[in-house]
């Protein structure tokens, strides 16, 4: 074989020196290479496991305790009759055999089977991963209304996620679906010590739960002659509202200085309701004259699914339709005015009384009032106003984003997305026993919510009605959680008062609910609970008295030792199954909050 001089130098030449030199220096090269790749993954693995113990850390979501904010394994899926998307609960596929058929749409309640052999999105979903930071707490203190991971008391391999809403030296307080709080050092003055633990603006807004939205109308009710559940209630006959694209926009042309109202009440269509207009027949709560409307409930579609496991007949539903009233609500709108000058109306109604902003559309001032300026707002100091104003954008012909929402004791107005500061208080003190209003010429609760012009011509579109969480007051396992104190079918007999106006002043209902249940809580101890108060195991059921360690029956409270963290994002919610699998669910991504 013949071989190239160029390609083999004798040994001891300067040649045959620098070609070993060479090799010499890639082989040294490719040792370097290697290590630093080894070096480098390692130091990746370190980093990890050190930004997992100490920074960040990833979870997954079981179970529905803090739904709507955060969903377990769930459905996901857009209801056949009005379009809107929806999600309920399926945790009881995690372990076992129990598995979800059917769910029921919050916004038109029509009950629709799942077809999971048809349709890879009908099956269900993992629930949301949540990243969640470890360090939050190591700079900085627990706040209320935080969501929180810690590691449960009664196990300490069991991570929890809730909501904080009690915090170290206070007691906590649940009445009515609300949250009070207490400080130890105030012990002395009782009840009147007591404060309403209010949400920022932002933080209500993300924890508000849709009602009802006008963009999402059924055919099928529409074209049985269901009625809209936004109309001018008080003239029938010769409404002032015109009603367009069936109720998905109305308008008023309003030249005088009198009132007119558009007005919401809560018209569900119940099973036997769809039942006939599938056999296209007339719903017979219209033609026998029964529908009036009903009060707005701690409803939670995430529990509102059909089981296999279960039998599924007509009264089977009765609890998951809510046990019970919600008085804080928030009204949502898209208002278009074309006018130069009038006044625009929002009103929401709790216990019969009115909470109503009137904005002047010429000069853009918005005041406050409670029951037209008879009872005043007042402040935590004491101070009483009985009409605040502000300034606002609201000026003369334009679009305009609104919304006004009385929760937790206080009215809030915003305007295109921001906040609109008062010149006084816009908190109040409610009576002391709230329960629903209704009379023949005043329809209170009947009527929850409305927006109005006196002189002014609007066209509105996307009514949007929301409600607050609301917290049931129970502290023991039961089969049903409620605030009632007595046993009573918790089913029949509260469905029953919710649907009939004329009973909420005098049935024994509302005055068989719980005053409060209280919790004390000591030094570096905090106070959880889920969102989706009637499905979670929270600090409300643990056992009062009990010594802190590990047990089944912990204390009613978490120590600080035991915080893993704040929730702070949704990095990565289900991905739909179809029709491209694994396709990420962007919608659902965000904050927590």
């Amino acid at each position: 074989m013949i071989k190239s001089k160029s390609s083999i130098a004798p040994a001891g030449s300067s040649r045959a020196k620098s070609a070993t030199n060479r090799v010499e220096k890639k082989a040294a090269g490719e040792g370097r290479a290697t290590r630093e790749t080894i070096e480098s993954i390692a130091v990746a693995v370190i980093l990890a496991f050190l930004f997992r113990a100490f920074v960040a850390e990833a979870f997954v979501i079981p179970t529905g305790s803090m739904a709507p904010t955060l969903q377990g394994r769930h459905m996901d899926v857009v209801c056949d009759q009005c379009g809107y998307q929806y999600r309920t609960g399926a945790s009881l596929e995690n372990d076992g055999p129990g598995e979800v058929i059917g769910t029921v749409c919050p916004m038109c309640q029509y009950t629709m089977m799942l077809e999971k052999n048809l349709n890879p999105n009908h099956r269900s979903f993992s629930g949301d991963r949540i990243l969640v930071s470890k360090f939050a707490y190591e700079i900085g203190h627990p706040s209320r209304w935080d969501v929180i991971v810690f590691k449960y008391p009664g196990n300490a391999k069991q991570n929890y996620i809730k909501r904080l809403v009690g915090m170290p030296n206070e007691t906590v307080r649940i009445r009515h679906g609300d949250v009070y709080f207490r400080p130890s050092d105030s012990a002395d003055l009782g009840d009147a010590g007591f404060q309403i633990a209010r949400k920022s603006p932002s933080r209500l807004r993300a924890m508000l739960q849709l009602v009802y939205d006008t963009n999402y109308q059924s055919e099928a009710l529409i074209q049985a002659g269901w009625p809209s559940r936004w109309q001018d209630w008080q003239s029938p006959a010769n409404p002032t509202w015109q009603v367009l694209e069936d109720g998905r926009r109305f308008q008023v042309d309003n030249a005088g200085d009198a009132e007119a109202w558009l007005r919401y009440r809560h018209l569900l269509p119940d099973q036997q309701s769809w039942h006939e207009i599938q056999q296209g027949r007339v719903p017979s709560v219209l033609s026998n004259g029964q529908l009036q409307g009903q009060l707005i409930t701690d409803y939670y579609a995430y529990n509102d699914g059909i089981e296999r496991a279960s039998p599924f007949v007509a009264g089977s539903r009765r609890q998951a339709r809510g046990l019970h009233w919600v008085g804080d609500l928030a009204l949502e709108t898209v208002v278009e005015v074309q006018s130069d000058s009038g006044e625009l109306l929002l009103d929401l109604v709790e216990g019969g009384v009115h909470y109503t902003c009137r904005i002047d559309v010429a000069t853009g001032e918005a005041i406050l009032l409670i029951d037209g300026g008879q009872r005043s707002f007042v402040s935590d100091a004491g101070v009483s106003v009985a009409q605040p104003r502000a300034s606002t954008r609201v000026r003369g012909p334009g679009r305009y984003r609104l919304m006004l929402s009385n929760c937790d004791d206080q009215l809030i107005l915003w305007v295109n997305g921001r906040v609109v500061s008062f010149d006084g208080p816009t908190t109040y003190v409610p009576d002391a026993d709230v329960r629903p209003y209704w009379s023949p010429d005043r329809p209170g609760d009947l009527e929850p919510a409305g927006i109005g012009s006196a002189g002014a011509d609007l066209v509105v579109s996307r009514l949007q009605l929301y409600r607050d969480v609301y917290y049931v007051s129970s502290n023991s396992l039961s089969r049903i959680e409620t605030d009632y104190q007595r046993s009573l079918d918790p089913v029949r007999d509260i469905q029953e008062v919710f649907q009939s106006p004329e009973l909420w002043n005098s049935t024994p209902l509302f005055d068989l609910r719980r005053p409060y249940i209280e919790f004390e809580m000591g030094d570096g101890q905090f106070f959880p609970l889920g969102d989706n108060s009637p499905q979670s195991k929270d600090a409300r059921l643990w056992s009062p008295g009990a010594p802190d360690g590990w047990g089944d029956n912990p204390p009613p409270h978490v120590r600080r030792d035991l915080l893993t963290g704040k929730a702070l994002v949704i990095y990565w919610p289900h991905p739909w199954n179809a029709p491209i699998p694994f396709f990420p669910n962007f919608q659902r991504m965000g904050l927590i909050r």
